[in-house]
C-alpha cells in the first residue's frame, strides 16, 4: 500500500441511503479513516443558501468529492473556487432523463452541466470504460479520468456456511423499487419452474412488492441491517435487466452482493452484467426466456453445480472486485492531488 497522505476529505453526496452512495463512497469511509484520512460526509442540501455555504466550506478540506450532482454554474463556480482539489464521481449516464411517458432522452441542461463539471474537476472517477469514454467525449482530459470499479467489502459479504441439503430451493432477487419491474422479464420461466418443482420458492427483497401470479413468492422488505442475511438466504440469484441507454453504463451492485455471498447467478446478457460474469464459469448470461429456464433448471436440480458456480463467483469478487484491492487506488489519487 502507498504511504497515506494526511488529508481531510469532504464527500458531498446524494442521499446517504442511495445504493450508489453506499457502494461507491460510504463503504470506503471506515477503511479510509483507519488509513489516516479524515472523512466528512454531507448530503447536498436543497436550500440555495445552504448549498452555497456548503460549497464555501470546501476550503477547509484538502480534497472534495462531488458525487453525481450536476450543479448550476453559480454553485459549481463557488465550489471550484473553494475546493483545493475537486473529484467528480459518477456511476450512471447522468445526462439522461425520463419524460412523463417513460421515454429516455438526453437532457440539454444536464448535458451542459456535465460538460462543465468534468472540465473543471481535477479528477473524474467512474466505474467502467463506457462511462469513462463518455466523460472524455464531454471534454474531460484523459489524464484526469480514473476508472475505479465498484467493489465489495468481502469481510461483510461473507458466504453462508455450508449446511445440510434442504428440500427447498430459493431463487432470489434484491433491488430498488425503480428496478423491480425488471423481474417481469423472467416471470414466465419462474411460473413454469414453480409448476415443475414443488420445492421452489422465489424471494424478492425490496421496499416495494410485486405480484407474480403462479409463482410461490416471498416478499421481504429491504433493510440495510439485514441485507446480507437476506441475500445469504438465496440458493440461486437472478439479475434480469433490459439494456437501454439508461442501463448501459450502470453498475450491477446486486451482482457484487451475490458474488460476495458466493451465490450462483443467472443474469441478462447486457453490458452491466458482462462486466462481472464470464458465462458458464462464475455465472450464466442469458438472452431468451428459454435460456432463463434452461440455466435455472440446471441449478435447481444440481446442488453441486450451485456450489461450484457460487465458489467461482466468490473467487471473482476476491480477485477483481474487493474493497481491500481498491482502497490503495483512492489513497494514491488523494496523494497525487494533494501534492499539486
Amino acid at each position: 500500500m502507498c504511504d497515506t497522505p494526511a488529508v481531510k476529505v469532504l464527500f458531498i453526496t446524494q442521499k446517504k441511503d442511495a445504493p450508489s452512495t453506499k457502494w461507491r463512497l460510504l463503504q470506503f469511509v471506515p477503511h479510509l479513516e483507519k488509513a489516516g484520512v479524515t472523512c466528512t460526509v454531507e448530503e447536498m442540501p436543497s436550500n440555495l443558501v445552504a448549498r452555497l455555504s456548503q460549497m464555501g466550506r470546501a476550503s477547509g478540506f484538502d480534497v472534495t468529492i462531488l458525487q453525481k450532482r450536476l450543479l448550476p454554474k453559480l454553485i459549481l463556480n463557488r465550489l471550484r473556487k473553494h475546493a483545493k482539489a475537486l473529484i467528480f464521481e459518477f456511476d450512471d449516464v447522468v445526462t439522461l432523463k425520463r419524460d412523463d411517458a417513460g421515454s429516455i432522452r438526453e437532457s440539454p441542461t444536464k448535458d451542459r452541466r456535465f460538460r462543465r463539471t468534468v472540465r473543471v474537476a481535477d479528477a473524474v472517477v467512474t466505474t467502467n470504460e463506457t462511462l469513462a469514454d463518455h466523460a472524455r467525449r464531454m471534454g474531460a482530459e484523459d489524464s484526469r479520468v480514473h476508472v475505479l470499479p465498484t467493489v465489495i467489502d468481502l469481510a461483510r459479504w461473507a458466504p453462508r456456511s455450508a449446511s445440510a441439503e434442504t428440500k427447498e430451493v430459493t431463487i432470489g432477487w434484491m433491488g430498488t423499487p425503480s428496478n423491480l419491474p425488471s423481474v417481469e422479464i423472467v416471470r414466465a420461466p419462474l411460473v413454469r419452474l414453480c409448476r415443475r418443482y414443488d420445492k421452489l420458492k422465489v424471494k424478492i427483497v425490496c421496499e416495494s412488492a410485486i405480484a407474480l401470479e403462479g409463482v410461490r413468492l416471498i416478499h421481504q422488505p429491504f433493510s440495510a441491517e439485514y441485507e446480507v442475511s437476506d441475500v445469504r438466504s438465496f440458493d440461486i440469484a437472478i439479475a434480469p435487466l433490459v439494456e437501454d441507454p439508461w442501463t448501459r453504463g450502470k453498475v450491477s451492485t446486486k451482482l457484487l452482493a451475490y458474488f460476495g455471498a458466493g451465490l450462483p447467478v443467472v443474469a441478462s446478457d447486457v453490458n452491466a452484467n458482462r462486466i462481472y460474469i464470464k458465462d458458464g464459469d462464475n455465472g450464466y448470461l442469458v438472452g431468451t426466456l428459454g435460456q432463463w429456464e434452461e440455466k435455472l433448471t440446471k441449478l435447481i436440480e444440481d446442488p453441486a453445480l450451485r456450489a461450484s458456480v457460487g465458489a467461482k463467483a466468490r473467487e471473482s469478487a476476491e480477485k477483481q472486485f474487493s474493497l481491500a484491492a481498491a482502497l490503495p487506488k483512492y489513497l494514491s489519487l488523494f496523494e497525487q492531488l494533494t501534492k499539486k
